[in-house]
């Protein structure tokens, strides 16, 4: 059954759209509950990770962790799902 759905998944283009999904859900277990709290809103657009924050400090400290963010963001999705990261 998981085999017939991941086909079809694929053959309609949704593999990216549920990775993204799966990545905003899991958002707070990525990054922790501290940036989770003070994340406005966070999408993937063509393979970018855009994140919406409301702190100044907290952006200046992720903007310097952008290549740890991209690897967790990969792990969780299995494969590399964004190559850029950009915080708002």
């Amino acid at each position: 059954m998981a085999d017939a759905i991941q086909s079809w998944m694929k053959v309609n283009h949704l593999e990216d759209k549920f990775a993204e999904s799966d990545i905003t859900l899991s958002w707070p277990l990525i990054a922790g509950p501290m940036i989770a709290r003070h994340t406005r809103r966070i999408r993937i657009e063509n393979k970018i990770l855009k994140i919406e924050v409301d702190n100044a400090p907290l952006r200046e400290q992720l903007n310097l962790s952008k290549s740890r963010i991209l690897k967790l963001v990969n792990e969780k999705a299995g494969r590399q799902l964004v190559i850029e990261c950009l915080i708002f």
